[in-house]
């Protein structure tokens, strides 16, 4: 069965962390996921998430560090391993992996040193040598191919297709793919076939409509056939609506409820 959660990172601007649980939870959601925990008061989230019956989905456990870089390989792991003891506290167990960690100016560019056939090789030896400690701890985590337009022109990993690929190379339960459909639309389309060809590694699923990454219904993809797609296939992990709302976060929500509404019948 799936089922769904909301990234509170992109959602009520400018609103404190614990404010925007209390508002999501007062709104109907019972899972979140947001990005870095380094710069969050870890304690304070678990909490307010435990006084309104809230569940920690994901975070990203990427920091100053890419996994396409293999000179800092093991910095990568040792932030993972970090992220992790932030995790057990959360009472999480996904960590959200980006190929190419972020910069103020857009994601870290290594086509100056590696090829990129030579990323994607980077890629998978840095989550080969991580399973163990996944594995050892009973984690998962999942590698989020991104686009590589403007100023994240340098992404390594931008494809549906090569992320599996990695996946499956690596060969661990606890590495999973992260499909993000707003992502996929601008990288390769065909969003269906794409999840539904690669269930033995899709483990989460990111929502955003395409091309402006506002809340579903505001641009191209057609969610209810894609969401009753997915459905049908079999999937049951999570769904993750993690966009920028288009005006009024609340205005938004009643979109993203009647898509959960529709598959949760």
């Amino acid at each position: 069965m799936i089922d769904f959660a909301i990234n509170i990172e992109t959602i009520y601007p400018g609103m404190e962390v614990c404010e925007k649980i209390e508002r999501v939870s007062a709104a109907g959601f019972r899972a979140i996921e947001f990005w870095s925990w380094h710069d969050k008061d870890l304690a304070d989230i678990r909490r307010v998430c435990q006084e309104r019956g809230v569940s920690v989905k994901a975070f990203s456990g990427t920091s100053i560090y890419s996994l396409c870089d293999r000179a800092h390989s093991q910095d990568c792991i040792d932030w993972v391993r970090q992220s992790l003891d932030a995790a057990k506290m959360l009472g999480c167990d996904k960590l959200i992996l980006f190929p190419n960690h972020f910069t103020p100016n857009g994601c870290a560019d290594f086509r100056d040193r590696y090829s990129h056939t030579a990323m994607l090789a980077n890629i998978t030896h840095t989550l080969t040598r991580l399973a163990p400690v996944l594995e050892e701890s009973g984690m998962t985590a999942l590698i989020e191919p991104l686009n590589n337009w403007g100023d994240d022109a340098g992404m390594s990993l931008t494809t549906t297709a090569e992320g599996a690929d990695i996946v499956r190379a690596v060969g661990s339960e606890r590495v999973g793919l992260l499909c993000d459909v707003f992502h996929m639309q601008l990288m390769h389309g065909n969003l269906l076939r794409s999840i539904t060809d690669n269930l033995d590694v899709v483990k989460y699923i990111h929502l955003a409509d395409a091309p402006d990454r506002h809340e579903p219904g505001t641009g191209e993809i057609n969610f209810d056939f894609l969401l009753r797609g997915v459905a049908e296939s079999g999937y049951a992990g999570t769904v993750c609506f993690e966009y920028f709302p288009a005006g009024d976060t609340e205005a938004g929500f009643p979109a993203v409820k009647k898509l959960c509404d529709s598959i949760s019948k």
